[in-house]
């Protein structure tokens, strides 16, 4: 069952931690700087939201969590979670991955400088990445457009406990509405039919998580003042396959006129799907 849940904001980092100096978000007086309050509330949202996966899946309970960070960028996000793990002895393994080598060697000097030993940046594309066998918990914050369905699958590949996902950047299935028309012929105004094909992709990595027996709820994680990207798909592995999600999916993407998503054909490759 998918929920639609609110942002409550409780968590909040404490401003003068040490890779909150280092990365820009407080200056050397442990203060907030104006411009990056809105980035400071997402990762404390981010964190808490994290929190409360571990605990319902059970991670919270072990000696140690590993975690990957797809599409780390310059790591804000990743360097919280891992304060957090590292604040309640879950004794963390991070892997923070992305295609900017500039960004990786930076994110690999703060980690050095904040004494995080287990956080590692690596230069690499998200569809490609050979890490650890298997992470409890995969994340990504805004990563662009299919890259959301790399994180997804590497978390449904390795059944992950936790996945947690901000989407950004949707374009596959709105090409697909475009050259179809079956849509856009009804849809004039061009920022409807975006966001309506914003919709369609997230609900349908929603359902095909749901194939693979995860409880997914759909959360506004932040404040639309702070980002236009504020919905998080967060995942919990519960059962095993269902596969009465994906004939549903089948249904749906027939009906609203799109040929599919990148996330499916990657499922079907590695024999997910049947």
């Amino acid at each position: 069952m998918t929920n639609v849940k609110k942002n409550t904001n409780k968590y909040k980092l404490d401003a003068k931690e040490q890779f909150l100096i280092e990365t820009g978000i407080s200056d050397n007086n442990g203060i907030i700087k104006p411009r990056m309050h809105k980035k400071y509330k997402q990762i404390s949202r981010f964190t808490e939201i994290l929190s409360d996966k571990l605990s319902q899946s059970g991670a919270a309970n072990q000696k140690r969590v590993k975690a990957i960070d797809i599409g780390a960028g310059k790591g804000y996000m990743t360097f919280a979670i891992y304060n957090y793990l590292v604040k309640n002895n879950l004794d963390p393994v991070i892997h923070a991955v992305d295609f900017n080598s500039d960004l990786m060697k930076q994110g690999n000097e703060t980690a050095k400088k904040c004494g995080f030993d287990n956080l590692s940046f690596i230069n690499d594309f998200a569809d490609q990445y050979s890490g650890l066998t298997y992470y409890d918990a995969v994340v990504s914050l805004h990563a662009c457009d299919t890259a959301t369905d790399d994180a997804l699958f590497m978390g449904l590949k390795m059944k992950s406990k936790i996945i947690l996902s901000a989407p950004c950047c949707q374009k596959e299935v709105l090409l697909s509405l475009k050259q179809k028309k079956s849509l856009s012929k009804f849809v004039k105004h061009g920022l409807f039919l975006h966001k309506m094909a914003d919709i369609m992709t997230d609900n349908a990595r929603v359902m095909l998580l749901q194939s693979q027996g995860y409880h997914v709820d759909v959360i506004d994680f932040v404040a639309s003042e702070h980002t236009q990207k504020n919905t998080l798909i967060a995942a919990t592995k519960k059962r095993g396959k269902q596969p009465a999600f994906y004939d549903t999916y089948k249904s749906y993407k027939a009906e609203m006129g799109f040929e599919g998503i990148k996330l499916e054909q990657m499922m079907l490759d590695e024999g997910l799907l049947s």
